[in-house]
């Protein structure tokens, strides 16, 4: 993954906010993670990171507008990102974690952070678990594969009984 740490060491004890506007960023994260992701407006991130005795609260925010493909009938969808997150980067956890990657790291100068691995998990819990084009979609047709919310198909006949019912049809039960 892309990296981009800044430095933590020198921030002042009331804290100081971070801006992140390039959009090649989250262009390079869509494409290394094969994500069919347009951005429709700029997406604008921001984190407030304040030290504390032990680590860094940070309070951010990402917002702007996506394009891609609604799961239901691959029409594009557009989804409005309006993210706001806080959590807390412990200097415990840089050491204590196996297996997990804390987005901090100790160098000889301080405390560095790295932006593109906070900001990719946080986008990630912003983009809904399923896209839809609207939430009345009717999606493609599981058996001619036409796209429902254009055009009625013959087959939509058939999806008035379940397939477990169409199964069963014709199964006799005996009672003793």
């Amino acid at each position: 993954m892309v990296e981009h740490w800044i430095g933590l060491t020198h921030l002042p004890a009331t804290g100081r906010e971070f801006s992140f506007e390039d959009q090649a960023f989250w262009q390079e994260l869509w494409q290394e993670f094969h994500c069919d992701f347009e951005a429709m407006t700029p997406l604008l991130s921001t984190l407030f990171i304040v030290p504390q005795q032990d680590g860094f609260l940070i309070q951010g925010r990402i917002a702007g507008r996506i394009k891609t493909s609604c799961n239901r009938c691959l029409e594009d969808a557009f989804v409005d990102i309006d993210h706001a997150f806080d959590t807390f980067e412990a200097h415990e956890d840089v050491e204590a974690l196996e297996g997990e990657e804390s987005h901090l790291r100790a160098t000889d100068a301080g405390w560095e952070l790295n932006v593109t691995g906070l900001l990719w998990e946080e986008f990630l819990l912003a983009v809904p678990e399923k896209i839809l084009c609207a939430d009345t979609c009717l999606g493609l047709c599981p058996h001619c594969g036409k796209n429902r919310n254009l055009e009625q198909c013959v087959c939509s006949n058939l999806d008035s009984q379940s397939p477990l019912a169409r199964a069963l049809q014709g199964v006799k039960i005996k009672t003793n």
